[in-house]
């Protein structure tokens, strides 16, 4: 049994409709393979840039299982038969990663350059050094 990382995209109308029917599906197709599901989350309805399978809108679910390696193809064919699934990724992760909401998040410094001479950068941190820039 492997680790897996598994996106879907469920088509906006099911997911509108019965979301719960919408992840159990997407479940128990990995369940018939031998998969075990971890943890699933939902993701947002977004648009996309283009339609896929005639849909403009979908919602993202995203699922972290175990499973055998050499059932991934026959997942990966099952849900390219289903109506409710309009496009997968399955990956192997060594982890599960988790999210955190964007307020918990710890800002991003910026480091400004200065116009000086050497071109380095007078603010540094600890965990960022600028390297020297060549001079013409």
């Amino acid at each position: 049994m492997r680790l897996y990382e598994g996106m879907f995209i469920i088509s906006d109308t099911v997911a509108g409709s019965d979301w719960e029917a919408a992840v159990k599906h997407v479940e128990d197709l990995l369940k018939n393979r031998g998969a075990e599901i971890l943890r699933s989350e939902k993701w947002e309805e977004r648009k996309f840039a283009y339609k896929l399978k005639g849909h403009k809108r979908g919602t993202y679910l995203l699922i972290y299982f175990n499973a055998p390696e050499d059932s991934i193809v026959l997942i990966k064919r099952d849900f390219e038969l289903s109506d409710n699934v309009l496009r997968t990724l399955i990956v192997k992760v060594d982890e599960i990663k988790v999210s955190e909401p964007e307020e918990a998040q710890e800002p991003v410094e910026k480091i400004e350059e200065n116009g000086g001479g050497d071109g380095a950068a007078d603010t540094e941190s600890e965990e960022v050094k600028s390297a020297p820039v060549a001079s013409e």
